[in-house]
């Protein structure tokens, strides 16, 4: 719950450092939420786009998205490409990351970019990393203008 304090009458939100001044969910339950439209939303674009997902993949995305609102939040009067770019570099990161457990520790074969022009050792690629661009910048976008008419 926002605590509140009097002010000339009126009582005011206090600021979330995390969540901003106005929020509809307490701030568990909104990264919850966020955490898995965002596993959801990467696992669909996964089978839609390969035909499989694998579980590690959800909680990628879930992180992803998370990081991306918090970013996006916090970052509000930065420029929208910049943000979409910083967003890009930390989703390829973490894929990176993620494919260096996955695929080279564990030896789950979940994906193999080595056959992608521009890729790093087989698990980022910068075909995916423009599409990746895309995302972010759709994703952003409806953020702002969300965050704006202070819907989230």
């Amino acid at each position: 719950r926002s605590k509140t304090t009097p002010s000339k009458g009126r009582t005011q939100l206090k600021s979330n450092i995390f969540l901003g001044t106005k929020r509809r969910f307490p701030a568990a339950g909104f990264l919850l939420i966020t955490f898995l439209l965002g596993g959801i939303g990467y696992g669909l674009l996964e089978v839609i786009w390969r035909g499989y997902t694998h579980p590690s993949m959800i909680f990628t995305g879930g992180f992803c998205l998370v990081v991306i609102w918090f970013l996006n939040r916090r970052m509000l009067q930065t420029p929208l490409l910049f943000r979409c770019l910083l967003c890009t570099a930390f989703v390829t990161t973490t894929e990176f990351f993620v494919g260096l457990l996955v695929n080279r520790i564990l030896h789950l074969h979940v994906w193999d970019y080595s056959a992608s022009k521009f890729n790093l050792l087989g698990q980022i690629c910068l075909e995916f990393s423009l599409i990746w661009f895309l995302i972010c910048f759709l994703l952003s976008l409806g953020m702002t203008i969300a965050f704006r008419r202070e819907k989230i």
